[in-house]
C-alpha cells in the first residue's frame, strides 16, 4: 500500500511564515495600544504584566519568524538607491506630522522647574561647561540641592543651541527627527519588501511618536528624551548593518547618556566576535572606548573619580522620595502609573521603603542580566538557523522591555523608548532576505 503524502503540512509549512508575521505587527499593535489608549486599563499592578508580556510575545513572534523563513535574494543596490530617496521624502512628511502635534505642545509650555527638573538641570550642566567651571558639583540654584547625575552626552548635544539661545526641545526633537528617524529609512531602504510595505512602514516611526503624543501630550513636554530615543534608533539600525564605525558610535551614544544598555553590550561583543569576526569586534572595542575616555572619563571623571558613586545615591533619594510620596498619596504617581512593576515591590516586597527599593533593585539586576543569558543560550542554539543581527536586535528589544519594566520609577517618558526599539523588529519581519538562514550543520 502506498504511503500517503501530505499536503496540508506541506502548505502549513509554507504558510508559518505569514502566520508569524501577522503575529509580531498584532504584538506590535498591542504594545502601543496598552502603553497609549489603553494605559492602566487593568490597574497598577496588572497592566505592567500585559504591557510586558506584549513585548515578550513580539520577540517570540520575531523569532519564530526568521526560524521558519527561507532564504530569498537580497535586495538590489539599485533598488537600495532608489528607496533612500523615498525615504527622504518619507522622512520630510513625517516630520511635518510630528511637528504638528508637538510643535504646539513645545509652545504653549514653559519651562517650569516646579513641573519638571530636567531641562533646567541640563542648562546649570550646558552654562558651566560653556564658562569652564566644573560641571559636576551640586547644583544650588534649583529649589533644592541636586549632585548631577546625568552622564555629557544628555547635556553636551545642547551645548550648541544653548550658544545659539534655541530652545532645548526643538534641537532634541531635530535630533529624533534627522539621526533616529534617518536612521530608520537607512535600514528600511535595505529590506527587499513590496513598495507597499515600504511606504507603511516609512512612516511608522512618525505614527508612533503622534500616537504617543496624541494620548499623552505631556509625555515630551518637558524632558529631552527625544535624544534619546534618536540614540537607540542608531543603535539599533547599526545592530543591522555590518558597520564598525556605526556599531561603535552608537554605542558610545547610548552608553553615555545612559546605563541602560551596560548589561546587553558584552553579549553583543561575544556574538560579534564570533560572527563578524576578531578585526571587526576590536575595531567597535577601540571606538567605544575611545569615545567614552573622550566624553567621560578624560574630561570629567578624572577630576572627581566620586561623580559615579555620588549619582547612584542622589538616584536613591530620588527614589526613595518618589515611593515615599506615592505612599502618602494613597498609591498614585509614577510609581503606580501601569508602566512598571514598582507597584507590585511597593505594596507587596517586606521592610520599610529603604528595603522595598533594595528588593527591587536586586530583581532588576537579576532579571535583567537573565534575559541577557538566556540569549546567549538562545544564540548558542540557533545561531545556524537565525542571522546573528537578528538575535542581537531580538536580545536589545526584550532586554530593554525587562529593564525599563523593572526600573525604579517607571516615569512614562522613560519607558516609550522601548516602543522605539520594538517598532525595528516591525521593520524587520516582512522582508527579512537580509538576514538569511542558514543551513545547520
Amino acid at each position: 500500500m502506498p504511503i500517503l503524502s501530505h499536503p496540508p503540512l506541506s502548505r502549513w509549512h509554507r504558510f508559518r511564515p505569514f502566520v508569524w508575521q501577522v503575529a509580531v505587527y498584532v504584538s506590535f499593535w498591542l504594545q502601543v495600544r496598552l502603553f497609549t489608549g489603553l494605559r492602566g486599563h487593568q490597574g497598577p499592578y496588572w497592566h505592567p504584566v500585559l504591557l510586558l508580556s506584549s513585548a515578550a510575545l513580539l520577540s517570540l513572534f520575531t523569532l519564530l519568524y526568521f526560524l521558519h523563513r527561507p532564504a530569498t535574494p537580497e535586495a538590489a543596490p539599485a533598488q537600495v538607491a532608489k528607496r533612500l530617496v523615498w525615504g527622504g521624502l518619507a522622512l520630510l512628511a513625517g516630520g511635518i506630522w510630528v511637528l504638528n502635534y508637538q510643535a504646539p505642545i513645545i509652545v504653549q509650555t514653559p519651562i517650569n522647574v516646579l513641573q519638571s527638573d530636567v531641562i533646567p538641570i541640563l542648562q546649570n550642566y550646558v552654562a558651566r561647561f560653556r564658562s569652564g567651571e566644573v560641571v559636576y558639583r551640586y547644583l544650588t540654584n534649583l529649589p533644592y540641592p541636586l549632585f548631577p547625575n546625568h552622564l555629557p552626552l544628555q547635556w553636551l548635544p545642547y551645548v550648541l543651541p544653548d550658544k545659539l539661545g534655541l530652545d532645548y526641545r526643538w534641537w532634541g526633537l531635530s535630533l529624533l527627527l534627522l539621526l533616529g528617524f534617518g536612521a530608520w529609512q537607512v535600514a528600511l531602504s535595505r529590506q527587499p519588501i513590496s513598495w507597499w510595505e515600504f511606504a507603511l512602514k516609512a512612516l511608522l516611526p512618525a505614527y508612533l511618536f503622534v500616537e504617543l503624543v496624541r494620548h499623552d501630550a505631556w509625555l515630551y513636554a518637558q524632558v529631552m528624551e527625544p535624544t534619546i530615543i534618536a540614540y537607540y534608533c542608531l543603535l539599533a539600525a547599526s545592530v543591522l548593518s555590518r558597520s564598525a564605525l556605526a556599531q561603535g558610535l552608537a554605542l558610545v551614544l547610548c552608553l553615555l547618556s545612559r546605563y541602560s544598555v551596560v548589561l546587553w553590550v558584552p553579549f553583543y561583543f561575544i556574538v560579534l566576535w564570533r560572527e563578524a569576526g576578531r578585526r571587526h569586534t576590536l575595531l567597535v572595542g577601540v571606538i567605544t572606548v575611545a569615545g567614552i575616555l573622550a566624553f567621560y572619563v578624560i574630561p570629567f571623571l578624572s577630576k572627581d573619580w566620586t561623580i559615579f558613586t555620588h549619582a547612584l545615591a542622589e538616584y536613591r533619594m530620588a527614589t526613595l522620595g518618589e515611593w515615599t510620596r506615592s505612599h502618602v498619596e494613597n498609591n498614585e504617581g509614577h510609581v503606580f502609573n501601569g508602566l512598571g512593576m514598582a507597584s507590585w515591590f511597593h505594596t507587596y516586597a517586606p521592610g520599610d521603603m529603604a528595603h522595598k527599593i533594595a528588593w527591587l533593585q536586586r530583581a532588576h539586576l537579576l532579571i535583567s542580566g537573565g534575559v541577557v543569558l538566556l540569549f546567549g543560550g538562545l544564540y548558542w542554539r540557533l545561531r545556524h538557523r537565525i542571522d546573528y543581527r537578528i538575535l542581537a536586535l531580538v536580545a536589545l528589544q526584550l532586554y530593554l522591555s525587562f529593564f525599563y519594566a523593572f526600573i525604579q520609577i517607571p516615569y512614562a517618558y522613560l519607558a516609550s523608548l522601548t516602543l522605539f526599539v520594538s517598532a525595528f523588529l516591525v521593520l524587520v519581519v516582512g522582508g527579512g532576505s537580509l538576514y538569511r538562514r542558514q543551513d545547520v550543520a
